[in-house]
């Protein structure tokens, strides 16, 4: 880069490779960046989008090759930063899981530019108020903005244009993931002395500015899985003094449902004797109440619950729970990882796959 730093007003993240986790990967991809970059330019946005391609398959075409990419974007500067094999296989448990999620939408940001930054994921549609209200600029760098997370049919990526993706979300909602807690959730709250947040749903929508990302140093890199990493970013920025602004509806983001969610790849390890508990002849809802009283007594003890995401240890709720409670406390730092966090020592290889009109005195293209 020559000259002077150059800084759009919003930097979006995403993460990816070109396999097929969660099915229909690529088209889902595909509509939610084309919706995206379209009101991006609609709504006159100094902006970059930065793919990060973690671990991307040998046998495959890279995804800047087989995405389709408008052509002339005016506002919206496109990078791809690729993350090779050689790194993913540093890390623990990397032969069961292809993607370290975490560190790469980490990466993503520690390069960003943007004065706000918003991690998102790859099948995501914003409705258009929503981009409207970013446009009018008008955020602030000591607030952290969420919004709902509505749940829709997959069958929206039939629809070729964004205005009828729009009508369809609008219609075609699953679940509403809000910010409504249940009874077990006011529980925790009540009982721990917390700040009642927007966490449900959390990692889909969180936009802050690049001062307070790098005040906390990013998500949480201590877990390959990253289980409960962006409702501990949530209380970390609390704990830094980062309010949280909630958007209300018609504000939200639409994610196109697919298979192999993360909730449905959880699993628990048994508790001690719990084979023991299990009581013939009666009811199976009571065997999972007795169960559940048990587990409640567990960790009052102390007792660690062990969660797996294809057989690779992750964080147990128990544990998420005392995290944020001695962060909210002050008994443990907001910041979250080193200095090092987001493979800032690293060298990547990145491409250029469009320069904005206001990027162009400042960088060059890389060829591919």
């Amino acid at each position: 880069m020559s000259g002077a730093r150059a800084e759009p007003y919003l930097s979006i993240i995403i993460t990816s490779r070109n396999d097929e986790h969660g099915g229909n990967t690529l088209p889902r991809m595909q509509v939610s960046l084309s919706g995206l970059l379209e009101q991006l330019e609609k709504h006159k946005i100094e902006s970059e989008l930065i793919l990060v391609e973690w671990n991307p398959p040998p046998d495959k075409p890279p995804l800047r090759h087989i995405l389709k990419w408008p052509a002339q974007l005016k506002y919206c500067t496109v990078r791809n930063i690729i993350v090779p094999q050689t790194i993913h296989q540093r890390y623990d448990y990397s032969d069961k899981t292809p993607m370290n999620a975490v560190v790469a939408v980490n990466c993503g940001i520690k390069r960003a530019r943007g004065e706000f930054i918003l991690p998102g994921v790859i099948d995501l549609l914003y409705p258009d108020e929503l981009v409207a209200f970013i446009a009018k600029k008008n955020l602030n760098k000591n607030e952290r903005y969420r919004v709902d997370r509505c749940d829709v049919d997959r069958s929206v990526i039939r629809f070729q244009t964004l205005r009828e993706q729009l009508d369809f979300c609008r219609n075609n909602i699953i679940r509403i993931n809000a910010q409504s807690p249940s009874r077990k959730r006011k529980w925790f709250v009540a009982q721990r002395n917390l700040p009642e947040l927007h966490t449900n749903a959390c990692g889909d929508f969180q936009l802050m500015s690049r001062y307070a990302w790098h005040l906390l140093r990013g998500y949480r890199e201590d877990d390959i899985i990253g289980a409960h990493v962006d409702g501990i970013l949530s209380y970390a920025s609390y704990a830094a003094g980062i309010k949280e602004v909630v958007l209300k509806n018609p504000m939200c983001v639409y994610h196109i449902d697919h298979d192999d969610k993360f909730k449905d790849r959880i699993t628990r390890a048994d508790l001690p004797l719990q084979k023991w508990l299990s009581i013939p002849f009666m009811p199976s809802w009571m065997n999972k109440k007795i169960i559940g009283l048990y587990r409640v007594l567990l960790v009052f003890m102390g007792y660690k619950i062990k969660r797996r995401v294809h057989g690779v240890p992750t964080l147990a709720n128990n544990e998420y729970q005392r995290i944020v409670k001695n962060i909210v406390n002050g008994k443990r730092s907001y910041i979250l990882n080193d200095e090092n966090w987001g493979l800032d020592n690293e060298s990547l290889e990145e491409f250029i796959i469009n320069i904005a009109d206001w990027d162009k005195q400042h960088e060059k293209a890389v060829q591919f």
